[in-house]
């Protein structure tokens, strides 16, 4: 009787990669779950001064709450990807974060559901299970991060990976911008923030249903090359500690690699202070006029045009012409990001001029700088996703993406201590972090090894039932 992977092995030569219609399905179950994460880890920020009159909180408390993403996601990173590198690894990895959402927004409303918030002793029942419930959500970050290139590469075509990374990366960014939509909306008085919680915990049942319903680990055939050699590896039988020793071995590999090293860093630098800088607009904005409010919308205009970018760019990414030209479009995206980053720097108060900005602004000018600046954000960020699974072939991509997205996560710790009260030191940081940012991207060398890998092969047959 013919081996699984012997049987990998004949699909291979007969040239009999093909693509399957359950991939969408695949694709859009994982990104509901990571629109999900994304809005349940931010639900106490857009409601702040909600949440802290509910609950008799301090503003640190409910920062703290939003704290624990990065803080968590640092040691359980590991840990994802150890599970996903193992036999029906993506499977186990999105029931995990099916489950888990579900249970920690459950958590929520448990002190909601067993106690008045009238009660004297309502503050001292809620507070640690909304902790726990935040620590619960931050331990799935790693698995919505982390897991996006590798599942572009198992389940779709090399014409379609780019577009399908940029979809998974982009449900994050989504779930922000509604997040911070729908959140001040649905929570218009303290007394409504436990609405908003059911309505979470209804987003996760209603996502456990569709993972349970059917998610498949992995497709009956590969689509190409490089999904070939992922599915092979499932079949690896390994202890503990011969996969951590691999595990370690990969790691150092990469940073050997200076171009590697150099797309990590810059990726890092650039998301990470942009995404504090962010948080600071209403701050940013007061001198000018502008409210909490219309700092608000101005972060989802923003949000809603690096959707745009990011599917735009995604797009172009895959067609043939451009393919082999994912640094050339990376740094086209971070010089306008540059650019436009700039132009709403002389647009507001700084450091450098903290009376008159040198150019004039108003709402429509705001909006339309930052809707460029969000535009070309979420045009280069998944490009990073798929250079370094191009360049690291035959590692697993979410090795890169793993590296790339704990160090993301190290920078945005570090600057969101620095931020507080510090808004125009963050506008000069911002700004510097995006030269060296274009510095060292320019200098990387991609390779594509993973398409050189599959063009060498040259049996690559996507076909769709």
């Amino acid at each position: 009787m013919e081996s699984p992977s012997s049987e990998l092995d004949r699909i291979h030569e007969n040239g009999l990669f093909r693509v399957y219609p359950q991939r969408f399905w695949v694709l859009f179950v994982f990104c509901f779950l990571s629109f999900n994460q994304c809005m349940f880890w931010l639900t106490f920020s857009p409601i702040a001064s909600s949440t802290e009159s509910f609950y008799h909180v301090s503003e640190a408390t409910v920062d703290l709450l939003l704290n624990w993403g990065p803080i968590i996601f640092l040691p359980t990173l590991p840990l994802t990807y150890l599970i996903l590198n193992t036999h029906h690894g993506l499977r186990k990895c999105v029931l995990i974060f099916a489950i888990v959402s579900l249970i920690a927004t459950v958590i929520r409303l448990i002190p909601s559901i067993v106690m008045s918030s009238t009660d004297p002793h309502f503050h001292d029942l809620a507070v640690p299970f909304l902790h726990i419930g935040q620590i619960l959500i931050a331990a799935t970050g790693p698995i919505g991060m982390a897991l996006v290139s590798q599942l572009s590469c198992l389940w779709f075509a090399p014409h379609e990976r780019t577009r399908a990374t940029t979809i998974n990366v982009l449900s994050t960014s989504f779930g922000g911008a509604v997040s911070f939509l729908i959140s001040p909306h649905l929570v218009s008085e303290p007394w409504r923030v436990p609405h908003l919680l059911y309505l979470h915990a209804g987003q996760a049942l209603l996502a456990c249903i569709f993972t349970f319903a059917y998610y498949p680990a992995e497709p009956p055939s590969p689509p190409s090359a490089a999904a070939h050699i992922r599915s092979a590896e499932r079949f690896r039988i390994e202890s503990l500690t011969e996969t951590l020793k691999r595990f370690l071995h990969d790691i150092l590999y990469c940073f050997k690699d200076i171009s590697c090293v150099l797309l990590i860093l810059s990726g890092a630098l650039m998301g990470g202070t942009l995404s504090a800088w962010g948080g600071l607009f209403a701050t940013i904005l007061k001198p000018l006029g502008y409210s909490e409010n219309d700092a608000g919308w101005f972060g989802f205009g923003q949000s809603i045009a690096g959707i745009v970018g990011g599917l735009a760019m995604g797009f172009i990414a895959d067609l043939p012409r451009f393919q082999r030209s994912l640094k050339s479009l990376m740094l086209i995206s971070l010089t306008f990001s540059f650019i436009s980053c700039l132009l709403f720097q002389l647009s507001i108060r700084t450091m450098f001029w903290p009376d008159h900005p040198p150019l004039p602004s108003s709402v429509i000018s705001i909006v339309i700088i930052l809707s460029i600046n969000g535009f070309f954000n979420g045009a280069g960020s998944p490009l990073i996703y798929e250079c370094l699974a191009e360049m690291m072939h035959p590692l697993p991509e979410s090795l890169t993406a793993s590296i790339f997205v704990q160090l993301f996560n190290v920078v945005s710790l570090i600057f969101l201590a620095i931020a507080p009260n510090r808004a125009m030191l963050m506008n000069l940081l911002v700004l510097l972090m995006m030269t060296i940012g274009i510095i060292m991207v320019a200098c990387a060398r991609v390779t594509y090894k993973r398409k050189d890998d599959e063009q060498k092969k040259d049996k690559t047959l996507p076909i769709s039932e």
